[in-house]
């Protein structure tokens, strides 16, 4: 005797009910999905604007410790040569209130400067001998992560450099 056996559904069928599940599967997977691309699309915008503002500190550096002329304006040039060379399209340039730059003995007396309000923490001078000098340029900026739906994500990115000045400044600076 053979049992009655119930049909099996058709494969029509079976493809119509399966094609309704991936849809709700991407529906909540897809989501999650474009947060995801765009925090990662942001956040390697935001190391590339910390990669320029590293750059731009350290080039201010080194153009602080050739430049010639009068100590007066010489602070004011090194924020303008920061200016100049920081370069990125996602992040906006940096003011003078977040460049700041010092031209120090190693006694630690500041020879020139021009300081903004916002450039955070002077790094440290490095060990020096006496007669030498050091140009100190750091500055801070505001990043931010965008996420979409979820909230910014605020940090603030900091460079700093410290360079020996290399020229001979009267009797307070010799070059070595």
């Amino acid at each position: 005797m053979s049992t009655p056996s119930t049909p099996s559904p058709s494969p029509s069928r079976r493809r119509r009910t399966e094609r309704g599940a991936s849809a709700v599967e991407f529906a909540l997977v897809a989501p999650l999905l474009i947060v995801l691309l765009f925090g990662t699309i942001s956040a390697g915008l935001t190391f590339s604007d910390h990669v320029a503002t590293t750059n731009a500190a350290r080039e201010g550096a080194r153009y602080g410790a050739a430049a010639d002329g009068a100590l007066a304006t010489w602070g004011a040039s090194v924020q303008t040569r920061v200016q100049q060379v920081y370069f990125n399209a996602a992040g906006t340039s940096p003011t003078d209130n977040q460049v700041c730059a010092k031209l120090v003995q190693a006694n630690g007396t500041v020879i020139a400067s021009d300081s903004g309000t916002a450039c955070g923490t002077q790094p440290a001078l490095p060990t020096m001998t006496t007669g030498s000098c050091a140009v100190v340029v750091w500055m801070s900026k505001p990043g931010v992560i965008r996420l979409g739906v979820f909230p910014d994500l605020n940090m603030t990115l900091h460079a700093d450099s410290v360079s020996f000045y290399g020229r001979t400044l009267d009797t307070r600076c010799t070059a070595k």
